[in-house]
């Protein structure tokens, strides 16, 4: 019996050109825009920094929500060519991206900044017995927007105020403003909080009532894990 040679270059070839057109992450395409500041099972932390006139190589996005602190602008180009200057952002708006690839050149007057927070797994454990912060009125705190099974909530606090007992789901706290908070749990155990603004911290599930000490008040969004 006759055995016939097989050749593997043309397998391999076709195996090089599909990976040579795979659109790699953000992280990996344009690290000098795209940084991981902190990841877990349930979600990926990425900030995100362009000065005006920068532009970055192609990459990829899982879909995800996000908080501009700066504002900014940008043109948008995909693997096809087609260019889409999108709607200029401001400090603290709350936006969202269904997963994409493509380029980004920035028309920002400044320099902007924002923080991407990617959804990987929704959180198995929520606290049911005490009402979340928004089913309260005595708390200032507004849905931006429900996506991937993120809901982002606007949290205000003004100077001395103080909320009940309420409950918060896990999620990522994006301060918007320096934050310095005083927590007390239903043991009646106190902590304070205090956070620079711009800073992204995870947050586990938690029942507790809060007292604002700064002097100006504060803003964050929450990105709570549905």
């Amino acid at each position: 019996m006759k055995y016939k040679k097989l050749s593997l270059i043309p397998i391999l070839g076709l195996l090089l050109i599909s990976c040579s057109n795979e659109i790699e992450d953000s992280t990996v395409a344009a690290p000098e825009h795209y940084k991981v500041e902190f990841e877990n099972e349930y979600v990926r932390v990425v900030r995100v920094a362009y000065n005006p006139g920068e532009e970055s190589e192609m990459h990829s996005h899982s879909p995800l929500v996000a908080v501009s602190l700066t504002g900014g602008q940008g043109i948008f180009t995909d693997q096809d060519g087609n260019e889409e200057t999108r709607p200029e952002a401001f400090a603290g708006d709350v936006l969202t991206d269904p997963g994409s690839s493509h380029s980004v050149l920035s028309i920002s007057k400044g320099y902007e900044e924002l923080v991407f927070i990617e959804p990987k797994k929704s959180f198995p454990f929520s606290i049911n017995d005490v009402p979340n912060a928004i089913e309260l009125d005595d708390i200032d705190s507004n849905i931006e927007l429900e996506e991937f099974g993120i809901r982002a909530i606007r949290m205000k606090g003004k100077p001395g105020s103080e909320s009940p007992f309420h409950s918060h789901r896990a999620g990522v706290i994006v301060a918007l403003t320096d934050v310095h908070v005083e927590h007390t749990t239903l043991d009646g155990e106190t902590s304070i909080v205090k956070n620079k603004a711009g800073t992204a911290s995870w947050a586990e599930p938690r029942v507790h009532k809060g007292r604002v000490l700064s002097q100006e008040g504060y803003e964050a969004i929450f990105f709570e894990l549905m």
